[in-house]
């Protein structure tokens, strides 16, 4: 049922809790956009190693 969209929705949910705390202070700036950046580059090497290499012609 999720195969494939595990990865995403961590990544997801991650984005929603590092905004969370900095709203409520428990973290700073520089600790959101370090956990938002991990998740984004997560996702993105996922979809990397899923889509496989491309061959131009």
């Amino acid at each position: 049922m999720l195969s494939g969209y595990k990865t995403y929705i961590l990544a997801g949910l991650t984005v929603i809790g590092a905004a969370a705390n900095y709203l409520v202070g428990d973290a700073d700036l520089n600790t959101t956009v370090q956990l938002v950046i991990t998740a984004l580059m997560g996702a993105f090497v996922r979809h990397a190693v899923a889509a496989g290499p491309t061959v131009a012609k």
